[in-house]
């Protein structure tokens, strides 16, 4: 089940839809990231997820592998925006079958 609400995000965050991104994230949602650090909140969390929305006219998020071991998810993936390819990989751990807190871990 949660491999299947982690495509769910890669899919929500593909199609640049921060309301689907949202409806994942638990109200103490924490997201860090090398460039945002540490955001705790998910109304924080997602104007920053707007902002990279708005910051880029291209956007791809893709799924390379997903892995899940308990309630924690990884996600290897290659994120383009506007030509440029990060590759990383999102540790999510989830509670009650919302994201609780994500680290992601990117080539920056």
């Amino acid at each position: 089940m949660l491999k299947d609400l982690a495509r769910a995000y890669v899919a929500a965050f593909d199609a640049k839809d921060a309301d689907a991104c949202a409806a994942l994230m638990a109200e103490d949602f924490a997201l860090e990231d090398p460039i945002i650090v540490r955001i705790e909140g998910r109304a924080a969390a997602i104007d920053a997820v707007r902002g990279i929305f708005a910051s880029c006219e291209a956007l791809s998020f893709v799924a390379r592998n997903i892995y899940q071991d308990g309630d924690t998810t990884l996600i290897e993936f290659v994120l383009t925006l506007d030509g440029k390819v990060l590759t990383g990989v999102d540790v999510i751990e989830w509670r009650d079958g919302k994201m609780h807190e994500l680290r992601a871990y990117l080539d920056v």
